[in-house]
Formats: structure tokens, C-alpha cells, sequence
């Protein structure tokens, strides 16, 4: 059975049967009897006691008060002799806002020994009850419940619980039972000969909530998981997954956090598909390894058994429309005005007929000299530099070794203009151990390309005071720039081709952007909060000679002007953003690509998104989600996305939750071209979930 955190608060209740209090001497007193050195102080409309006999009696509207907590009964007896408290009639304890109620109590203050019978307990923060004929402390630590009933549910009529012949409770650990029997109101629906469940605070390992499913792909789903504490660090969640279909999976997820910051977890899925007649696989690790503070290593592991794994179980782990599985180890080392890093980086490539054209790093070394003063000159002085393993199984494959030094002249004209200048070289150095024929590749070979810019810009501003509730100042920017690149045209058909970093463009271009930004000042009750309002920002090319790179979308030849480019996030107020994000062909006077996006969210658990993606003549598509609690105790959720391109939705989610103050039920359904999937699973307030 899952944690159950909340039952410690119950048991604290019963721990005050565990103070040990050696009683001196009665002091008598008419209306305020006191025990100096036990801090026990009582109450009472009549009371006697005999100082021979040393016994004290109290009757009606006895209140007993004792380090913090209440007795409240219709009598109650104490004898110093024998250090035995008895009370009876209408019995209740209480302490902050627990209440424990019974017929009678009977504790000894000396061995601890304590039974109380008919017992209810009430723990209000959490709607947490429980009933036993009798509780009997065994020990410092351990009771015995007997003809127990627990439920999260307001009584006398619970909608659901738990009745037990018999719990034994260690409240350093766990609650034991036989023959449990689980009610829904008064009607038992599932009988189960044994169960532990956790009754501290802290978290502990035990059995979770079943999840059950179907899917036309992999059948009927019962999903079983297992909470595993394995230290206060570290936790393991086991699943078993049981497929009609497909067979038996199991899954794990292992946590652990480490010194300075250091985190991870290790995650997989294995099942002998009965489909494919085989065993099939997935293994995710990520891990964050703090050295120290500039000292860092990184994990990041996604491998599979084959490349269609994904798309039959990639719902377990989300992944399912995954365009490609990467695995990247990095670990980074840095000083004031310099960074070394070292990475492994693998790909399989999910959208290609084979892996054999796809390039892998192994490994890559990277060195990054952050711009400096030059001799306290305007001139300034930055590095990027590579060597890489390049390897894939069609070539070519091989070394390569990449460095841009670069000088800078930057200066500011006034305090208004802002401008730079840059020289630097792409030197390029390749050995080659895989080439194909007729490629003209060398075994060896090299490039030096030199690059030069220049950017120009300066800042327009102005603010103005608003008279609004909220919005009491606004700050107007506009940034314009100017920019210049230039990249001499060369042949590099003699150098292997892995990524663009092997085809260096011809270049000699003009650049132009206008940003446009709002900036407000906002009254927060008697506090200011500034933040951004709109970020417009426009931009267009020109091309003297030479070539573009767009990776959306082909650039022709003979047409010097870019596409005019438009970005913009505007936040409508605190709870509405819109995004927009597009290029116009001015030759064909046409959008060319356009990303359009709608985010609001009222914090109260209401929120709703839209999203349109288009690049002309390869993708476009409509994406949304709807999400509310607005129809409680429902909380409804929709989500999807829709291809023009093929005409149909390429996913729907559809789900639900009704929340009850003591149980909720969660139902989701799955449709993908070629898969339904649906999902329920069914929790218990207090008794669900880590």
C-alpha cells in the first residue's frame, strides 16, 4: 500500500501513552490538584482523594491537563501507589487540532502500558479516521489495534475504507494486518489476506495504486507499482506491466541525490514482446555531477533495442514521437575568461531508413575564450576551438580540428552609438580514415577562411507615467542595427562534409533590425514589480553576392533580399501571452514560414494554449490544450494536434479527474493514427501517491 505521511499525526496521538512519569507524593488541593514534577494539572466538579490510601478521584467535567495535552472525561481516578490513571465516560484527548475519542482509558505512568477501548481517532488536517474496539500499547513504539476501521472519508458514513481483525502499528515504521477487507460505503469489494503500509512522516517503501488500460496495440494493461525507499537519498519505483497482447513488462525508475547539488536517476523498460518474438528495451539515465563550482559533469542516456521501440511503448516513458534517441556525456571545467569541455555525443536518427548516414562524436574536445581587453586597448580578443572524432558507418569519417581566433574594436561614440568591428580566421584541419571513391577527399587536408564584420546600433528611449490601477509607468526602447559580414567565396569540395561546419558560405550581406520593446512598472500592494510587455523585433538581408543558408526554407539564387522576418511576445496582461514568429517571401509575396502561439492561465488551475506551425511546402500544422477545474469536482483536460498536411489529427488526449474529499478517479484516453489507448486508475486521499 502506498506512503501514508499523515498517519504519523494519528500515532503522536497515541505516543503520549509512552511518557514515562515517575509520580511523587499527591499534592492535594479542593479544585487544582497538582503534580509539580509530571506538570499535571486537574479539574473537576467534586474530587476526593485519600492521602493514606494515595488515591485521587474526580468526577464530572474532569479535565486533565498534561504537557500539551487535554483529557476530557466524566471521571477519572489516579493512584500514586500503583501510578495507574483511569478515566471513563465520554473519553476524549486532544492535542492542536487531533482528537482521540473512547469509552476508556487505563494508563500506567510507570511502565507505559496503556488500553483504551472503542476507540476513534481524528486527524482534521488530513480528514484521517480510524475506529478499534481497543488499542494497546506494546511497547515505546508499538500498539495493537483490534477491530480496526481507517478511512479518509468523513464519518459515520464513510464512501470508502479499510476494516482490519487486527493492526499492529510500529510508529517508526510500518502498520501490519490480516484479513483486510476493503468497503465501498458499507459493501466489501476486495478482500486481501495481509498489508503493510507506512505510518511516519518520512517516505517509505510500499505498494501503489494500481493503473488499468487497454490499447488496440498492446491489449489490456494492469500496471502494478512497487515504492522502494532504499535511504533518505534514494528511492527505486518498480512497475510490472502486464499486457494482454504483448506480454509481461517490467519498468524502474531509480532517484538519488548526492553532495553539492549532484543529482540523477536511471530509468528503463523491458518486455519479451509475444508480438515480435523477441526481447525489446529502452535505458534513460540522466545524471548531474557537482565537482565543484566550476567544475561540472553531465549525463544524458536514451538507448533502445530498436528503432521502432518507441513507437510501440513509447507511452510509458512520453516518447513515443521521438524524431531521434540521444545519448551525450559532457563534462565542463571553467575559469574566469575560459571554458574547456569534453563530450561523447550518439544519435539514432528516428526518421531515416537506416543509422548508417548518421554522424557520431566520439569524442569532441571544445575550447571557448570569452572576449578580453587586449592591453587595456578598445581591442578585445575571443577563441572558439574544436576537435572532434567523427565517425559514422558510411563515409566519410574521420578527425577534424576547428579554430576561430577572432580580434574585436568596439566603442561607444557619445554614449549613443554603439559600434564594432571584427576580424577573425576559420582554421580547418581534417584526416580522413573513411572516403568514398570519387569523392575527391583527401587523406589530409586543411582550410584557412578569414571572416570579417562590423554592427552598428544605438538605443532610443523614452518614459511615460500611467494612470492606472495596476500599470503605473511604461518604458518605451527602439534599438536599431546595422550589421555587415563578409566571407570570401572558396572551393571546400576537398574537405569531408559532417555538418555545416565543413561548407563555410560565401558571404558579403548587409543586415538590418529594428527591436521594438515596452517595458511596465506595476503596483504589487505596496511593492513595484517591473516586467516586459512587448518585444517586437524586425528584421531583413541583403545580399551583395554570394550565398544564404536558411534552414526552414531554400533561398534562391538571383534574389538578393531575405525573407523580412518578424518576432514578437507581447503579454496581453499577467496571465495572457502571444507569440508570433514569421517570414515573408517579398518576391513571392508569401509567408514562407509562420509560428503563431496563445498561452493563458488564470494560476487558479484554468489554463489554455494554442499554437500554428507552418513552413511553406514541408509542414503545417495546429496544436491546442484546454485544461479547467472550473466544473468542480471535475478537472478536465483536452489535447491535440492537427496536420494539414495529411488531413488528420496526428494526436488527441483526452482525460478527467473527479475529485472526492476522501477518493478521485483519473480516466485518460490516447487516439494516434493507428492506436487507441484508454487509462484509469483509482486513489484514496492519504493513501496514493509519493
Amino acid at each position: 500500500m502506498s506512503d501514508m505521511k499523515t498517519l504519523s499525526k494519528i500515532f503522536l496521538l497515541i505516543m503520549i501513552m509512552s511518557l514515562e512519569i515517575h509520580s511523587p507524593a499527591l499534592y492535594a488541593a479542593e479544585i487544582l490538584p497538582q503534580f509539580p514534577d509530571e506538570n499535571i494539572h486537574i479539574k473537576a466538579d467534586s474530587m476526593d482523594h485519600g492521602q493514606s490510601e494515595g488515591l485521587f478521584s474526580a468526577k464530572g467535567n474532569v479535565v486533565v491537563t498534561w504537557k500539551g495535552l487535554n483529557l476530557v472525561s466524566d471521571r477519572a481516578t489516579y493512584d500514586s501507589n500503583t501510578h495507574l490513571l483511569l478515566a471513563s465516560g465520554n473519553v476524549i484527548i486532544s492535542k492542536g487540532s487531533d482528537v482521540l475519542k473512547g469509552e476508556s482509558l487505563a494508563l500506567n505512568l510507570d511502565s507505559g502500558r496503556a488500553e483504551m477501548d472503542k476507540a476513534t481517532v481524528s486527524v482534521p488536517d488530513s480528514n484521517l479516521s480510524f475506529t478499534g474496539e481497543k488499542i494497546i500499547r506494546l511497547s515505546e513504539s508499538e500498539f495493537q489495534v483490534s477491530s480496526t476501521e481507517l478511512t479518509t472519508c468523513d464519518l459515520p458514513d464513510p464512501s470508502w475504507k479499510f476494516g482490519a481483525d487486527s493492526l499492529k502499528i510500529n510508529i517508526l515504521g510500518y502498520a501490519t494486518g490480516r484479513n483486510i477487507v476493503f468497503y465501498v460505503k458499507n459493501v466489501p469489494v476486495m478482500y486481501l489476506p495481509w498489508i503493510a503500509f507506512p505510518v511516519v512522516r518520512e517516505k517509505k517503501s510500499g505498494l501503489l495504486f494500481p493503473k488499468v488500460g487497454y490499447s488496440n496495440s498492446r491489449g489490456a494493461q494492469l500496471d502494478i507499482p512497487v515504492y522502494w525507499v532504499l535511504s533518505p537519498s534514494q528511492d527505486l519505483l518498480l512497475d510490472i506491466d502486464l499486457l494482454s497482447k504483448r506480454g509481461v513488462g517490467t519498468g524502474l525508475d531509480y532517484r538519488y541525490i548526492r553532495n553539492r547539488g549532484s543529482e540523477g536517476h536511471l530509468g528503463g523498460y523491458q518486455i519479451y514482446d509475444g508480438l515480435k518474438d523477441r526481447w525489446r528495451w529502452q535505458i534513460g539515465q540522466s545524471h548531474k555531477e557537482i565537482f565543484s563550482p566550476s567544475a561540472n559533469l553531465r549525463m544524458d542516456i536514451n538507448l533502445n533495442s530498436d528503432r521502432s521501440f518507441l513507437g510501440d511503448f513509447g507511452e510509458k516513458s512520453g516518447d513515443y514521437n521521438r524524431q531521434s534517441s540521444d545519448t551525450t556525456v559532457n563534462a565542463l571545467k571553467y575559469w574566469q575568461h575560459y571554458a574547456i569541455s569534453s563530450y561523447v555525443h550518439y544519435s539514432e536518427d528516428l526518421y531515416a531508413a537506416d543509422n548508417r548516414a548518421t554522424v557520431q562524436t566520439l569524442p569532441a574536445v571544445e575550447l571557448a575564450g570569452v572576449r578580453q581587453s587586449i592591453l587595456k586597448t578598445p581591442l578585445y580578443f575571443d577563441i572558439d576551438a574544436n576537435i572532434a572524432n567523427l565517425d559514422r558507418e558510411s563515409p566519410p569519417s574521420g578527425q577534424r580540428l576547428h579554430l576561430f581566433p577572432r580580434v574585436t574594436y568596439q566603442r561607444s561614440l557619445n554614449g549613443y552609438l554603439q559600434a564594432s568591428v571584427y576580424a577573425g580566421v576559420h582554421a580547418r584541419g581534417y584526416e580522413t580514415d573513411k572516403r568514398a571513391a570519387g569523392s575527391g577527399v583527401k587523406g589530409s587536408d586543411g582550410d584557412l577562411t578569414p571572416e570579417i564584420g562590423m554592427r552598428f546600433s544605438t538605443s532610443l528611449s523614452r518614459g511615460f507615467d500611467v494612470e492606472s490601477a495596476t500599470l503605473k509607468k511604461v518604458k518605451h526602447e527602439i534599438i536599431p542595427e546595422i550589421s555587415y559580414g563578409y566571407i570570401p567565396e572558396r572551393s571546400q569540395q576537398n574537405l569531408p562534409f559532417y555538418d555545416y561546419t565543413d561548407r563555410l558560405l560565401w558571404q558579403n550581406s548587409l543586415g538590418f533590425s529594428v527591436t521594438n520593446l515596452i517595458n511596465g512598472k506595476f503596483a504589487v500592494g505596496e511593492t513595484a514589480e517591473y516586467r516586459e510587455i512587448s518585444r517586437i523585433k524586425l528584421m531583413l538581408g541583403y545580399n551583395f553576392e554570394g550565398q544564404r543558408r536558411d534552414l526552414l526554407t531554400l533561398v534562391e539564387a538571383q534574389k538578393p533580399w531575405s525573407d523580412l522576418i518578424l518576432e514578437s511576445d507581447t503579454w496581453l496582461n499577467k496571465n495572457v501571452r502571444l507569440t508570433f514568429d514569421t517570414r515573408y517571401n517579398l518576391y513571392e509575396s508569401r509567408l514562407s514560414t509562420a509560428a503563431a502561439g496563445l498561452e493563458v492561465d488564470d494560476r487558479r488551475g484554468n489554463t489554455l494554449g494554442a499554437a500554428y506551425q507552418m513552413a511553406h511546402g514541408v509542414v503545417e500544422y495546429l496544436e491546442g490544450h484546454l485544461a479547467t477545474k472550473i466544473f468542480k469536482p471535475f478537472s478536465l483536460s483536452y489535447t491535440t494536434r492537427y496536420s494539414f498536411d495529411l488531413g488528420d489529427f496526428l494526436e488527441s488526449v483526452y482525460s478527467a479527474e473527479y475529485r472526492h474529499k476522501c477518493w478521485s478517479v483519473n480516466a485518460a484516453i490516447h487516439q494516434r493514427p493507428g492506436n487507441f489507448s484508454y487509462t484509469m486508475n483509482f486513489n484514496l486521499a492519504g493513501l496514493g501517491g509519493n
